[in-house]
């Protein structure tokens, strides 16, 4: 007997990735502007700036609720990346190539646990729905790559202007596949946006820990998307 009639999935860094890496991509944008940088120093400082936005995003803050205000966020971040990185002089120009190489769905690629982690679901029977931190051109993105069609309910924060871990947003994802919170998983990479997230929505949540950084007890946990079915064979046990 399956434990839940519906899994939702986060998008970004759990099914899908800027190609070949959010650094790779970042160092060849950089380095069309003459700015030679390092990947691993690329890692470092943007994820020092992300891990400082997190207690904001829990006191309510927003990023991705709307196009305008998610544009506006991530030109600031880059500026402030670039500056982190040691560019001299106005990276206005840089930022909003950054910003615009980063939006472009041709740039992005599915991580290659995901169809197969999605065609054994499927096969057993669950419904899929996404619920993502997003702007719109998420749904375009989704198309491009062929993973739009396993997905019967997609929330995407910038189309319905609430986001991750604000529980409105996992409600009114609910709502829309007419099920109850008990009888929903959500699998996501952000312990802040996914995990707790759902948790406060009464949502079951699985967190995609690709890179082992997260092993803590009581959490339902994966290193790849294909160990769900699984998990999820257990947990119905």
């Amino acid at each position: 007997m399956r434990p839940f009639e519906i899994i939702f999935f986060d998008a970004g860094d759990t099914l899908v990735h800027p190609r070949p890496s959010f650094s790779g991509l970042f160092v060849q944008v950089c380095g069309e502007f003459g700015l030679e940088i390092d990947e691993e120093r690329v890692h470092e400082v943007a994820g020092a700036i992300m891990s400082g936005l997190t207690e904001r995003q829990r006191a309510g803050w927003t990023f991705s609720a709307d196009p305008a205000g998610s544009r506006a966020f991530w030109a600031d971040f880059y500026n402030s990346a670039l500056r982190g990185l040691g560019a001299d002089g106005d990276t206005t120009d840089m930022a909003m190539a950054l910003y615009d190489t980063f939006s472009d769905p041709n740039n992005y690629q599915a991580f290659p646990d995901v169809k197969p982690a999605l065609e054994a679901l499927k096969s057993e029977g669950y419904e899929l729905g996404i619920i993502s931190n997003f702007e719109p051109w998420l749904e375009s993105l989704l198309h491009q790559l062929g993973l739009r069609g396993y997905f019967a309910h997609i929330t995407i924060s910038g189309v319905v202007g609430v986001e991750k871990p604000n529980p409105r947003i996992f409600e009114l994802a609910l709502a829309r596949a007419g099920v109850e919170a008990c009888d929903a998983a959500h699998v996501g990479d952000s312990v802040a946006s996914d995990v707790e997230g759902a948790l406060e929505a009464g949502i079951t949540p699985i967190l995609i820990d690709r890179h082992g950084r997260h092993p803590e007890t009581g959490i339902l946990r994966v290193s790849d998307l294909r160990e769900i079915p699984s998990l999820l064979d257990g947990a119905g046990g």
